[in-house]
C-alpha cells in the first residue's frame, strides 16, 4: 500500500504535467526587425515563461527586418508578428488577409542621425542615406524626416543596409551619411561614435504605426481562443518587465546586441516604462491613411483604398480581453 502511495503521489503528478505540455496549444511568434526596446515585450513574456500560463507552447523567433518577417507570416510558418503596420498595406494589395489586433507605437519613434561632415539639410543632397529595407518602417521615416527638413527623397540614395547594427557600422565607417535610429541606437550613434542628432520624429507629431501585433485572418477564424490568450501573455509579459527593471536590461541587450547598461535603460524608459501601455490600442487611422497614400505613389491600385476596404484592422480581440476584466489586476 505504502508503494502505491508513492508511486500515486510521484508518478501522477508527472503524467498530468507531460499531459498539460502535450496539450498545449502551439503557436510561432515573431519580432519583425528588433529595432526598438518595445520589441523586448514578446521575447520578455516567452524568456519568463508567461505563456504557458495561458495553456500556450510559443516558439519565439527575431527575424532581421519585418518585410522578412511579413514573408514568414504569409507563408504560414509564424502566426503573429510584431512589426511596423506600413506592411499589411502592401500585403493585402496583394491579396493577404493579414489583420492588426494591437498597436505598439503609433508615432515614428526615430531621430534623423548624420555624419559630423553634414552640416546642414543641404548637405544630404547627392549622398547615400541607411535604411534597414525598402517598404520597413525605417524606410518611411527616412523619407518623412528628409521631407521634413526641405529635402526631396529623390535627391538622395537610399541604400538597404539591413538592421541597427549594420547601419550603425556604415554610417561610422563613412559609406553611408545619415540614417534613421530609434533609441537607444541614436544616443549610441551620438555619444559612442560622434555622430550628430539632426531631427526627432516623434517631435513631428506625423502619425505612424511604427509597430503593432497582426495575424492572418484566416488564422485568427480557427484559432480565435490562442490569439486571445497569446495577447494576455504579451499584455502580462509588459508589465513583468516593467516591475523587473534588471531582467528587461537584459532581454533588450540580448535582442538589440548592444552591451551597454546604460543605453539599453535608456530604451527600456522610453518604450516600455513611457509607451508599453500603447500595445493596448489600434493604430491612429490617420497613420495608415498615411502609408496608402505614400504606397499609392508607386502602387497605383492603392489608389481610394482606406483601412476599411484593406481590412488592416480588428478591434475585438482588444475589446473582448478588455471587457473581460483582465486588465484589473494589473492596476
Amino acid at each position: 500500500m505504502k508503494k502505491m502511495i508513492f508511486w500515486t503521489a510521484v508518478v501522477l503528478p508527472m503524467v498530468l504535467v507531460a499531459h498539460a505540455v502535450f496539450a498545449a496549444d502551439k503557436i510561432r511568434a515573431a519580432s519583425g526587425g528588433f529595432g526598438t526596446a518595445i520589441n523586448a515585450i514578446v521575447p520578455g513574456a516567452y524568456h519568463q515563461k508567461v505563456f504557458q500560463k495561458y495553456g500556450l507552447d510559443v516558439e519565439y523567433i527575431a527575424l532581421d527586418s519585418g518585410t522578412l518577417g511579413m514573408q514568414t507570416l504569409l507563408a504560414n510558418e509564424i502566426q503573429v508578428l510584431f512589426t511596423t503596420g506600413a506592411l499589411p498595406v502592401t500585403s493585402n494589395l496583394q491579396g493577404g488577409d493579414v489583420t492588426i489586433i494591437a498597436g505598439g507605437i503609433n508615432f515614428f519613434p526615430f531621430k534623423l542621425i548624420v555624419r559630423p561632415e553634414i552640416k546642414s539639410p543641404g548637405d544630404l543632397r547627392g549622398k547615400t542615406v541607411a535604411i534597414s529595407r525598402f517598404g520597413s518602417a525605417s524606410d518611411f521615416a527616412a523619407v518623412a524626416a528628409l521631407e521634413k527638413l526641405g529635402v526631396n527623397p529623390k535627391q538622395v540614395t537610399l541604400m538597404q543596409l539591413g538592421g541597427n547594427p549594420s547601419r550603425l557600422a556604415g554610417l561610422s565607417g563613412g559609406s553611408v551619411q545619415a540614417t534613421v535610429f530609434s533609441e537607444p541606437y541614436a544616443s549610441m550613434a551620438v555619444k559612442k561614435f560622434g555622430m550628430r542628432e539632426v531631427l526627432d520624429l516623434a517631435d513631428s507629431g506625423i502619425p505612424f504605426p511604427q509597430n503593432c501585433f497582426m495575424v492572418r485572418r484566416s488564422y485568427l477564424e480557427a484559432n480565435r481562443s490562442r490569439v486571445v490568450n497569446f495577447m494576455k501573455g504579451v499584455i502580462e509579459g509588459l508589465y513583468v518587465l516593467k516591475k523587473e527593471k534588471a531582467a528587461a536590461i537584459q532581454v533588450i541587450k540580448r535582442y538589440l546586441r548592444i552591451d551597454d547598461d546604460e543605453m539599453a535603460a535608456i530604451g527600456y524608459d522610453y518604450y516600455l516604462v513611457k509607451h508599453g501601455d500603447d500595445i493596448l490600442t489600434l493604430p491612429d487611422r490617420k497613420g495608415l491613411e498615411m502609408v496608402i497614400g505614400q504606397v499609392a505613389a508607386t502602387i497605383p491600385k492603392a489608389k481610394g483604398q482606406t483601412p476599411e476596404s484593406l481590412r488592416l484592422l480588428e478591434p475585438s480581440v482588444l475589446e473582448e480581453i478588455k471587457k473581460s476584466g483582465f486588465l484589473e489586476k494589473f492596476k
